[in-house]
């Protein structure tokens, strides 16, 4: 599946470097892909980050051009220091109240979700942990399901091609739902099957590598990649390719 990612960048706006810092970033992409979940086809996502010495504030967003596709507001606000990083994430997204609303946030029935970050960076490699603890998250039983996703990263390079090969995991069972499959039993009922958030149990979500070869123009920048993104759980996979355009 071809990926096409039109990133705008602009410089960052500081009175002090190392104080506060500004950047806006659209992505137009014709395959939304996270965490090894195929969340939509061709979509726009805008995001906006504020940072102030080492505290930080993300809004992202998605919008599909499919009207049955997801639609996302995500807000994060994070703190890093050392290579240590620490964050909590407000996820809103489309499907999981039934009239979509924004301002409503009753239990179960809420389309938001909060998630905790805790994260370590270092030259070669990045691990990060996360946790839904409210909101839109149970297991079919009706227990909250804390659901956990784990992700290591390993970037290195070759000349100036730069390589990053990404693994991620579930340790336990995750939300879920029961969705109907489109075929009926023997007595012609409606069958459905158990759609889970990340998995049943401990499952590895996502293996991927993604190839890049960055080109500069003055203040442009156009990295080019391509990318393997499998879901081993699901037994899927998507090869993505793209081109980013960042202004700075």
């Amino acid at each position: 599946m071809a990926f096409l990612a039109i990133t705008l960048l602009p410089s960052t706006i500081s009175a002090q470097d190392d104080i506060f810092g500004a950047y806006v970033e659209a992505d137009l992409v014709s395959r939304y892909m996270w965490r090894g979940q195929d969340k939509g086809s061709i979509s726009i996502q805008p995001e906006v980050g504020i940072s102030l010495w080492d505290f930080s504030f993300l809004a992202k967003g998605n919008v599909g051009f499919d009207k049955d596709d997801e639609q996302e507001i995500n807000l994060t606000l994070g703190y890093e220091k050392f290579g240590f990083n620490i964050g909590v994430t407000d996820y809103w997204q489309t499907g999981l109240d039934p009239e979509n609303r924004y301002f409503y946030f009753k239990g179960e029935n809420t389309a938001h979700r909060l998630e905790g970050n805790l994260g370590y960076t270092a030259e070669y490699f990045s691990l990060q942990a996360y946790t839904i603890f409210w909101g839109n998250d149970y297991k079919l039983n009706g227990d909250r399901a804390y659901s956990t996703y784990v992700e290591l990263a390993v970037p290195f390079h070759i000349g100036d091609i730069d390589i990053e090969g990404k693994v991620g995991i579930t340790p336990m069972e995750s939300a879920g739902k029961m969705v109907l499959t489109g075929e009926k039993d023997a007595l012609g009922y409606d069958q459905k099957e158990a759609k889970y958030f990340y998995g049943n149990g401990f499952t590895c979500n996502l293996v991927s590598a993604r190839v890049t070869k960055t080109f500069h123009y003055k203040n442009m920048q156009f990295p080019i990649y391509a990318e393997l993104h499998t879901n081993p759980y699901l037994q899927k996979a998507n090869f993505l390719v793209g081109i980013s355009v960042v202004a700075f």
